[in-house]
């Protein structure tokens, strides 16, 4: 005669399921909580990446007049703020430029010179008119009227230092910060054995001061907002670098070599030859 179960193996059994269904579960959870840590920071380093490539597009298209002289109104500019780890340790840099990189193709600037302002805002930074609203990567454009002009004639200040004339255009959200590095010159890439050579970092600065000209090269490091530390940890984000040749970088030293030419140190080398 076959018997049936006794009260205690219904207990175990319903037990067994019990801890078998709750330890599915909390691993179905973990791996969906993982996939989609992972998704978030995949989106966000393809939001980095655009805008690495939008402001490596930016300063390729960097303009500078070409009628013989130097000009302050057009040079590049670094501020130096600190590592870059965070918001406010990230640098700021300027520029001008042509074409539709940074501020898009619909703009009406993308015609014309104007000049941009690139940095990473805080969430709820008030320095400016509008509040921030997401940390990230963002733009200040100035338009070609207002480019080198410090007041118009009714005494408004037309630089970026008026915080309430241009307000901050979000390029993508996700980056906590920005470092920029210049290579100065030609020379300085020889000197250190590593001409276009973009490995070499060694003679990469923190600070330029020719403001009435362009270096020969930029260092770009972009910091990814951090993934949940639950799931990763610190140690694996890792920034996205990318050195950038500027190629008007002869012609701002003397205002009139062609693009990619050598600038005066060329006429002084031919003179050399020719004696």
């Amino acid at each position: 005669m076959r018997r049936g179960f006794t009260m205690i193996e219904m207990l175990l059994a319903t037990m067994l399921v019990g801890v078998l269904t709750t330890f599915s579960v909390l691993t179905f959870r973990s791996v969906s909580h993982g996939w989609q840590v992972s998704a978030d920071y995949l989106d966000k380093m393809q939001r980095t990446d655009y805008a690495l490539n939008q402001v490596v597009s930016g300063l390729r298209s960097m303009y500078y007049p070409h009628d013989g002289s130097q000009n302050e109104k057009y040079g590049f500019v670094l501020v130096n703020k600190g590592d870059g780890e965070d918001p406010r340790r990230s640098d700021i840099i300027e520029w001008s430029k042509l074409g539709s990189a940074i501020v898009g193709t619909k703009s009406d600037k993308a015609d014309s010179v104007h000049r941009v302002q690139v940095m990473v805002l805080e969430e709820g930074d008030n320095d400016y008119a509008e509040p921030i609203q997401k940390t990230g990567l963002y733009a200040r454009i100035m338009r070609d009227s207002a480019l080198g002009e410090e007041r118009d004639e009714d005494d408004t200040d037309l630089t970026f230092s008026n915080e309430e004339l241009y307000q901050p255009i979000l390029v993508a959200d996700g980056i906590t910060g920005f470092n920029c590095r210049v290579l100065k010159k030609l020379e300085d890439a020889e000197a250190a054995g590593a001409k276009d050579n973009e490995n070499d970092k060694k003679k990469f600065e923190d600070e330029f001061a020719e403001s009435n000209s362009v270096p020969y090269k930029v260092e770009l490091t972009f910091q990814i907002e951090k993934p949940d530390e639950n799931f990763r940890s610190q140690t694996q984000r890792a920034p996205m670098v990318r050195i950038v040749r500027i190629p008007i970088h002869e012609q701002s030293l003397d205002g009139a070599s062609p693009p990619g030419g050598e600038g005066k140190d060329k006429g002084k080398k031919d003179k050399k030859g020719s004696k």
